[in-house]
């Protein structure tokens, strides 16, 4: 029996997101906080983690997911 995804009310009237830049009438400056965007750039903790990871960044990940399956069946104890 397979039960159909219902979103909560209100859910699907909210605007989808529209890329790009906003304007505001009688602001000179606007900024667009959505979708993680920040006008003060990427914090510390971020470039941090970047400056970690950026040289695997170009490694595709083992195909099988096998470490993701395990450590998931290990964590429900399947």
């Amino acid at each position: 029996m397979t039960m159909a995804l219902v979103p909560k009310p209100g859910v699907s009237g909210i605007d989808i997101y529209v890329p790009g830049r906003s304007k505001a009438e009688g602001a000179a400056r606007v900024f667009k906080l959505s979708s993680n965007e920040s006008p003060f750039g990427p914090g510390a903790g971020a470039l941090a983690a970047y400056d970690q990871a950026k040289a695997a960044l170009g490694v595709y990940p083992e195909g099988t997911a096998q470490i993701l399956r395990d450590a998931v069946a290990s964590h429900f104890g399947l």
